[in-house]
């Protein structure tokens, strides 16, 4: 399974935010410098996680985004699927609608890519922002000490 590097941005983000004071928004701004993603990615992931209840926007002088949940009740499976839809790695795997295939009658293949999916799944339904939060270190949990990021202006 490959994560589209928007996935990443967004894990990123939800990682930061379980991190930050629960009480105190997180600009856009220093999500950016805490993640080292460019705000002008954020500004693209940010309305989709907070369109889809991840997380939530607060307006104002002291603004911006906060985790709409507990991070114990966010799983990296919501966040990821958000972003990549099927998580199956070929069409055939897929656990609603797979694509027909004409080798499907006793193919050993389709039982191997059922299986990874089935492990992508557990692994990531099973892990919380939570227990991200926890096990993180360096630079996650003294994010003071990186630079300020200068967008590339790709999108």
């Amino acid at each position: 399974m490959w994560v589209s590097r928007r996935t990443d941005y967004a894990t990123r983000a939800v990682l930061a935010l379980a991190l930050a004071r629960r009480d105190e928004p997180v600009t856009l701004e220093e999500l950016s410098r805490r993640t080292q993603v460019p705000a002008s990615m954020l500004e693209q992931v940010m309305p989709v996680m907070r369109r889809d209840g991840i997380v939530r926007s607060q307006r104002g002088r002291y603004g911006g985004y906060l985790l709409n949940h507990p991070p114990a009740d966010i799983t990296l499976e919501r966040v990821v699927r958000l972003f990549e839809g099927q998580l199956a790695p070929i069409d055939c795997a897929t656990r609603s609608n797979p694509e027909p295939c004409p080798m499907d009658h006793g193919c050993s293949l389709r039982d191997v890519w059922a299986d990874v999916r089935d492990l992508v799944l557990e692994r990531l339904g099973s892990t919380t922002v939570a227990d991200l939060a926890r096990d993180s270190g360096g630079p996650w949990r003294d994010h003071r000490t990186l630079p300020l990021v200068q967008s590339s202006g790709a999108v």
